[in-house]
């Protein structure tokens, strides 16, 4: 590592654990001139970076705090390109909070403003935004062979590259009609796409979206870019909650149709030779809540997604481990200019609860970086001014962790469940026994029922497919008893065991048992 072996501990509160949303992490720690969180960075286990440069793979499935956005802008960042940019989709964002963003880390935020229909043809419309901001990218400088029709492409699609540090970029196209209204003449195109146009316009200098869209994808192979010009854009953060009125499907569709516009531009950009990528992070929640027809949707997924999963391989230690063993390394790296070995045995009780120290914290975290950074977190706050942590730091009486975690749960149900069903789902585990079976939670349906004095949950219909969504996120696994009746065994979405057995009991997570006041 190029730095000395220590025998002194830094305080608890200066190691860089990091923040719950990477984006943050990368933030700060860009602000004050670290780079803990670039050089402790691991892959999960059977996640192949190759194939992810290569855009062999380049869609990144997971549940909330598995890592993807971590993994996004570290290949953002390795590939230390001009011609790359992270654009996220998210309009809850403080303008100063962009300022920063747009400066730190090269983004662009796009909006919806929320005014489309539910007919709007969205993979269209995803198609235009992707290869407008393809376009953002390059310079002239960039483009060895046919100029001419790459300035003709940015003026028809607004793609100055000038443009590229707004803080916000918004969609404008007329949902209802499928047209879009052209910002210059086609007299000031230089080639024959301005004939094109021409003969496609419907009204004014208005032209349907689609022929627009396809014009352009048409002349691509028409471009030819210097060797060293590699494209790059990447997606985060395409999680939605279900809006107050309506069902979610619109949102739903907005992501699903992303997908498949990435899918095809990314097909479209290899076939004209071009050395461009779109990656896109999204939640498997959200995938999995996607309505109607999902076989194609699985099929791309299937064959271009890496789902992230921390499982060990084989006997081999979690990585997630491995994470923060480099992070302190990293940590006393900067602090002490040297770095301790075994740090977790130097920092870390040997056992917290009865339980080997990694078991503790990988299960409290629900083995999940983000659940283990949490845990960690908390517990280091508590020690604060110490150098090292003790068992007692991790008692969490102030409840921490534990709301921390069913924040963490709450939003990822919200992909699938309206707020006012996310409440009645945790009302359903609060307050009750940690472990139970189908007959006790459709009892405890009832039981709501009967104390709001309205029906609510139809226990013979609902309890299925409420039990499936809490199990898929973690807040609920299986417990039971091997087969020869003497060791208990738990088993949980996220380590592999994608469907709960109906006809075993089920407990609580025990991060959050406490916070719900499971008895």
């Amino acid at each position: 590592m190029g730095s000395e072996l220590t025998s002194r501990n830094i305080e608890v509160q200066k190691i860089r654990f990091g923040d719950p949303d990477a984006l943050h992490e990368f933030m700060k720690q860009d602000r004050d001139g670290s780079s803990v969180l670039q050089n402790a960075f691991v892959a999960p286990p059977r996640t192949s970076l190759e194939e992810l440069r290569s855009g062999a793979r380049f869609l990144l499935i997971g549940p909330k705090g598995s890592g993807k956005t971590t993994l996004l802008l570290h290949l953002k960042r390795s590939e230390n390109s001009q011609h790359g940019r992270l654009i996220l989709f998210k309009s809850s964002i403080r303008a100063e909070d962009r300022a920063n963003l747009d400066k730190l880390t090269e983004m662009i935020f796009l909006e919806d403003a929320g005014k489309y229909s539910f007919e709007t043809d969205y993979r269209t419309i995803w198609e235009w935004y992707i290869l407008k901001n393809f376009l953002r990218l390059l310079s002239d400088d960039d483009v060895l062979s046919g100029n001419k029709l790459f300035k003709d492409m940015v003026l028809l699609l607004e793609a100055d590259s000038k443009k590229f540090s707004a803080m916000l970029d918004s969609i404008k196209v007329d949902g209802a009609k499928g047209n879009i209204k052209l910002s210059v003449g086609t007299g000031a195109l230089q080639t024959e796409i301005g004939a094109e146009i021409n003969a496609r316009r419907v009204s004014g200098n208005q032209v349907p979206l689609l022929d627009l869209v396809r014009l352009v994808q048409g002349a691509l192979p028409n471009i030819r870019l210097r060797d060293n010009v590699r494209c790059r854009l990447y997606f985060d953060e395409l999680e939605f909650a279900l809006e107050k009125c309506g069902s979610g499907e619109r949102d739903r569709r907005m992501v699903r149709d992303l997908i498949f516009a990435i899918y095809r531009t990314n097909l479209l950009f290899q076939d004209a030779g071009l050395d461009a990528l779109c990656y896109a992070a999204i939640r498997s929640e959200v995938i999995h809540s996607f309505p109607g027809s999902t076989q194609e949707v699985n099929k791309i997924t299937r064959s271009f997604g890496v789902t992230l999963s921390w499982e060990p391989v084989g006997e081999q230690k979690s990585a997630i481990l491995d994470i923060f063993e480099r992070k302190i390394i990293q940590s006393e790296i900067e602090e002490l200019g040297g770095y301790s070995e075994n740090p977790l045995e130097r920092y870390f009780p040997s056992e917290v609860g009865g339980k080997p120290f990694p078991k503790y914290i990988l299960d409290m975290g629900g083995h999940r970086p983000r659940g283990v950074l949490l845990c960690l977190t908390a517990a280091a706050d508590r020690a604060w001014g110490e150098t090292k942590v003790m068992p007692h730091h991790f008692e969490d009486d102030d409840n921490s962790f534990g709301n921390a975690m069913l924040d963490e749960f709450r939003e990822e149900l919200s992909a699938t469940l309206f707020e006012e069903e996310v409440d009645l789902s945790i009302a359903l585990l609060r307050a009750h026994k940690p472990v139970f079976g189908m007959p006790d939670f459709r009892k405890r349906m009832s039981v709501l029922n009967q104390a709001m004095g309205e029906r609510r949950f139809d226990p013979a219909k609902d309890a299925v497919k409420l039990i499936q969504t809490l199990y898929r996120v973690g807040i609920i696994g299986n417990t039971f008893f091997s087969e020869e009746g003497n060791h208990p065994r738990q088993t949980w979405a996220n380590r592999g065991y994608f469907n709960p057995s109906l006809d075993k009991n089920f407990v609580v997570h025990p991060s959050v048992q406490k916070v719900l006041q499971t008895t």
